[in-house]
């Protein structure tokens, strides 16, 4: 993937080289004038009519608000495939996933590089998570190490899918299924997932967990999806979720609930609702962008993609990047990377670091268990990735190009600033 990506030595480019002065941190003007950037959720007048029509129903919560019905209904209709079920957040939907299957075994496989928000739910429904390392492409689980810890004792393999990515993962599938391991998706910000993305077929998943919040590409606020072809498990949301009343709106105290209430929010849903209807529209917009951004900075020494260039479903939450401190003159380390980082952010480009621990070191259930050192990938990536987080319409090619602009002149100067 990373072969059309320069690997000469960073001292190659000084054919052309900006006085330091001239970056924006160091006083110069940045790249991108302060403004010209949307930030995501993108909020416009016309998300105030879908509010609007919850206020008009004079209703604001119930599982069964025709809102929410809509919602599902349409969701399922775009991605196709599966049955859809819209809970309180992605998180919630990750528990009731694996709340269902908890039966099966002790243990969870999931990445060590990944959101505390999916990995929390593992040890809410008693189970051990057992952490996998990542592969450096796109920070996904390696495949064939989660294959051989499929072990008895194993109850699912949580592949979380991270930026936008797409995580196939083949063999792990073929692995699980023949060993009659559940598999579910973590597809919070990777929404595309959910569609024909293997070569016009559908991933191999027991279940999908979508998040609808702010963040994400439905952009509503707090809301999540349950997505199966498992009936049964679309029953599960209200034996984990429901406390009281019925999808049939009777006011029920149910004697077999767990009483999580992790009902949708009604004015979410009206939001995502809209977003839906939007959402291949949107899914350009962010390919473009990216497609943009990438060709403009590819050839910069000592970076990297955290994507597959390739990959025409890539959902794009957001840009993920990563340094090569080495071919940049500097050790090993995260130095690198921080330095292009305040760089980049004082040019006015939205570059963010994402998570700077193993997952495991964030949860209080998990931290102290494990050692990032037996984490290698892992441990680079997060000393040297990052991401550009505002990808999306209706920031459009003009704006990618003083992305490209500002990332260019910083690589210009860096040979002056390296240690």
């Amino acid at each position: 993937m990373n072969k059309q990506v320069s690997s000469k030595p960073l001292n190659a480019a000084k054919g052309v080289t900006h006085n330091v002065a001239s970056l924006a941190l160091f006083g110069g003007t940045p790249a991108v004038p302060p403004g010209r950037v949307t930030p995501w959720p993108a909020a416009t007048k016309k998300h105030l009519s879908a509010l609007a029509a919850v206020v008009e129903s004079g209703r604001y919560h119930r599982v069964n608000h025709y809102i929410v019905a809509n919602l599902e209904e349409r969701l399922a209709r775009w991605a196709g495939n599966w049955a859809v079920r819209a809970v309180g957040s992605g998180t919630a939907a990750v528990h009731i996933a694996l709340d269902y299957y908890k039966h099966r075994g002790s243990r969870v496989l999931t990445s060590a590089l990944n959101w505390p928000g999916a990995v929390g739910p593992i040890s809410i429904s008693g189970l051990e998570p057992t952490f996998v390392d990542v592969e450096l492409n796109l920070a996904g689980i390696e495949p064939y190490t989660a294959s051989e810890m499929l072990e008895p004792g194993v109850a699912a393999v949580l592949t979380t899918h991270l930026f936008g990515n797409n995580i196939l993962a083949p063999n792990l599938r073929v692995a699980a299924r023949a060993k009659d391991v559940p598999l579910i998706d973590d597809v919070c910000q990777s929404i595309a997932a959910t569609t024909p993305i293997v070569n016009g077929a559908y991933i191999d998943s027991d279940v999908l967990a979508l998040s609808g919040n702010g963040a994400k590409h439905l952009g509503a606020g707090e809301l999540g999806f349950v997505l199966t072809k498992d009936m049964s498990l679309i029953e599960h949301v209200d034996q984990v979720s429901l406390a009281s009343s019925s999808r049939e709106g009777a006011r029920i105290f149910s004697p077999n609930s767990q009483g999580y209430n992790y009902r949708p929010n009604v004015f979410s849903s009206a939001i995502a609702d809209y977003r839906v209807e939007h959402l291949d529209r949107q899914l350009q917009g962010r390919r473009t962008n990216a497609a943009t951004l990438w060709q403009g900075i590819r050839h910069l020494p000592g970076l990297l993609p955290l994507f597959d260039p390739s990959d025409k479903h890539n959902s794009v939450l957001s840009f993920p990047l990563r340094i090569v401190p080495e071919e940049l003159g500097f050790p090993p380390g995260p130095a690198a990377r921080d330095l292009i980082l305040k760089l980049l952010q004082a040019e006015g480009v939205p570059v963010w670091l994402w998570l700077t621990k193993p997952v495991f070191e964030y949860l209080p259930s998990t931290r102290g268990k494990w050692s990032k050192g037996d984490f290698p990938n892992t441990m680079k990536l997060l000393d040297t990735m990052f991401y550009v987080s505002e990808i999306a319409p209706p920031n459009d090619v003009n704006v990618m190009k003083l992305y490209v602009n500002a990332f260019h002149k910083i690589w210009e100067a860096l040979p002056n600033l390296t240690p």
